[in-house]
């Protein structure tokens, strides 16, 4: 397992807002408590919005996902 330092607070707090902003834009005028996502693609916005270094960031998501999560930003960038 990677050690990785501690993230700060603030900037925990600051990523999980944003995250919520982004979902909350998304979702309109509808609650965020109806919202069906990706539970994948919530846990790799989390660790990117956390600033995670990469090697973290396949720890946490496994090898499988951090790869499904890099191809479709990928496609979704030549788009």
């Amino acid at each position: 397992m990677f050690q990785t330092p501690p993230i700060p607070q603030p900037q925990v707090i600051h990523a999980l807002a944003n995250f919520r902003r982004e979902w909350q834009s998304a979702a309109g005028d509808t609650s965020l408590l109806t919202i069906r996502g990706s539970v994948g693609l919530i846990l790799a916005d989390l660790v990117r919005d956390l600033g995670l270094p990469a090697e973290t960031q396949i720890e946490i998501l496994g090898a499988d996902l951090f790869k499904e999560v890099q191809e479709k930003l990928d496609s979704t960038k030549r788009m």
